[in-house]
């Protein structure tokens, strides 16, 4: 499909309210895609049904990956696994694993990866980046260093991955939100794992255990000339993040909206700030926000 785009959301039953929102606001603010993909469990696809629409499809987990069976909870958390798997992985693996497949399942020549957590408060035309000769690859320069151990350790495992060198610190950071992907790298790369691994690319990523999709797509554009060149690295998000701090009322959260720069159309208010996600949406769909460009 010639220039064209889709929405991609990876959830679970934990992050409906959120989703619900995001559906919202895409509904209210985006234009210019072909379709939106709710991507979750099939535990979790009837409690998402109602959230389908002409642009927007629910699908679950088994009309893309092998099966996964559920663990016993242990310290609160759920596990999974799947034969081929030495240890079980967390849901949030799933999530990136889903994320891939759903790229390599859909018809569109792009994709925006766009969690639950985000919510549109400003328009944004999709076929905008869609029509654009080159796909925009975010990067936050020199931001994998050793005090963020964590992105040290997914970006080593990327490498090994795709069996490059190893990576020297500081390093580029490829994580963020509203990340576009091209389905023809995407599916470059998950042949180059399987090259490399000897094993289906989703196994050979779950049994790493410890990774980012964000950082795997990263590396291999980065480090493939071919790839590198049909992507253009731009520097700055399309969503404006609240990290931490103190939950946010309504006069906190329209003045951090108020700070968003003009390229930006999204925020994201984590969840652990305890923000209300009914105060979000209150705020961020409010049609002043929307005409405050």
């Amino acid at each position: 499909m010639t220039g064209s785009i889709s929405l991609i959301t990876p959830s679970y039953s934990g992050d409906f309210a959120s989703c619900q929102l995001l559906c919202a606001s895409i509904d209210r603010f985006v234009t210019g895609h072909d379709m939106h993909y709710l991507v979750v469990g099939d535990e979790d696809a009837a409690l998402f049904a109602p959230l389908a629409g002409p642009r927007r499809r629910i699908v679950p987990h088994s009309e893309l990956l092998p099966k996964f069976w559920p663990l016993l909870r242990w310290r609160k958390r759920l596990y999974w696994w799947a034969p081929g798997l030495s240890l079980p992985v967390y849901g949030w693996h799933l999530q990136q694993l889903r994320k891939i497949a759903m790229t390599l399942a859909q018809p569109s020549e792009r994709i925006m990866c766009i969690d639950s957590d985000n919510c549109f408060c400003r328009p944004l035309d999709l076929g905008v980046i869609a029509q654009d000769p080159a796909v925009p690859l975010f990067v936050a320069p020199g931001d994998v260093r050793p005090e963020r151990p964590s992105h040290v350790l997914w970006l080593e495992n990327a490498h090994r991955l795709l069996g490059l060198a190893p990576a020297k610190l500081p390093a580029d950071d490829f994580i963020g939100q509203m990340i576009v992907w091209e389905r023809q790298t995407v599916a470059a790369i998950t042949a180059k794992i399987e090259r490399v691994q000897r094993r289906p690319w989703w196994s050979a990523i779950a049994r790493l255990r410890q990774f980012s999709e964000y950082l795997i797509y990263g590396a291999a554009v980065t480090h493939d000339p071919a790839l590198a060149a049909r992507h253009e690295r731009v520097t700055q998000s399309r969503c404006l993040t609240y990290w931490s701090g103190a939950a946010l009322d309504e006069q906190g959260l329209a003045a951090f909206i108020a700070t968003m720069s003009p390229g930006q159309s999204a925020i994201a208010i984590q969840s652990h700030t305890k923000t209300p996600i009914g105060l979000i949406g209150r705020v961020a769909l409010d049609s002043r926000q929307r005409d405050a460009l």
